[in-house]
């Protein structure tokens, strides 16, 4: 995986319109389809796993845009680097030049040993956030609601699908039915309901912060030190469904953070 944060000067006739996400996405699946228009018809059908997260575009000083993406394959690194090396973004909605390049490694090494087995925590949702039921309920059900177990197991699915396996699938399943039952509670809310507009239909995602602590009837250190690692990484991939058009971007806070220094994150390569 690889963060990349991009300093741009658009077009003069690009104009960010509705929700800021929107537009990060628009900017990604134009160079990819212009990269391979095929792939990008089974993208748009939703029958290929989300293999990108975007935040919010900023709008910087003098205009400039601030396009933050992080790449789960090799796929989207390549694409991306191809045109931050042309110096232009060539996509539908004019070309916008490429002014700054900051590039982050994600490794499951480095979010595993910083990781910590945390009792308590919060999680700031800064975009709309909602959860998807389990696979077997029907009718394109969406929770607007901060549920730990959905979350964290949305992000040990990217995990063990993008950074490689992070236990075997016996005890992948047994940490399942851990956080199923609870393991980790809702301790807090100050949350709102945000209702945004998607080509024509509605989703209803909450923003806020929620604080969780660990249920001790289930208390487990290995397991509680894999949800550290797992928040982490939801800082960079967002959580929750519509990741790739920038919705349940997080920071996540252990509240003992005082106590536990994080490692810095590894140095990033620029370019101006």
């Amino acid at each position: 995986m690889q963060r990349f944060k991009l300093t741009l000067s658009p077009s003069n006739e690009f104009e960010i319109r509705g929700f800021k996400g929107f537009a990060s996405y628009s900017i990604i699946m134009d160079l990819l389809e212009k990269e391979n228009p095929d792939l990008i018809l089974v993208r748009r059908s939703g029958k290929l796993q989300t293999d990108f997260a975007v935040r919010s575009m900023k709008v910087g000083s003098g205009g400039t845009l601030e396009l933050d993406v992080t790449a789960f394959t090799e796929e989207i690194s390549s694409t991306l680097l191809k045109s931050i090396i042309e110096g232009y973004l060539e996509t539908k909605r004019g070309t916008f030049e490429v002014l700054r390049v900051e590039v982050e490694d994600i490794s499951a090494k480095n979010l595993t040993l910083s990781s910590y087995p945390i009792k308590k925590f919060s999680v700031r949702f800064i975009t709309p956030t909602f959860f998807r039921p389990r696979s077997i309920v029907r009718g394109g059900v969406f929770i607007p609601m901060p549920i730990p177990s959905r979350m964290i197991i949305g992000l040990h699915r990217i995990w063990n699908k993008f950074l490689g396996p992070m236990e075997e699938e016996e005890e992948r399943e047994e940490f399942h039915r851990w956080l199923e039952s609870w393991a980790i509670m809702v301790s807090g809310l100050n949350l709102r309901t945000v209702k945004i507009s998607d080509g024509g239909k509605f989703v209803v995602g909450f923003k806020g912060w929620a604080n969780f602590s660990a249920n001790d009837s289930y208390y487990n250190t290995i397991y509680l030190k894999k949800v550290d690692a797992l928040l982490r990484l939801g800082e960079l991939v967002n959580v929750g469904g519509m990741r790739s058009k920038g919705f349940g971007v997080i920071f996540y806070r252990r509240q003992d953070e005082k106590k536990v220094e994080r490692l810095s994150p590894a140095p990033s390569a620029v370019r101006s």
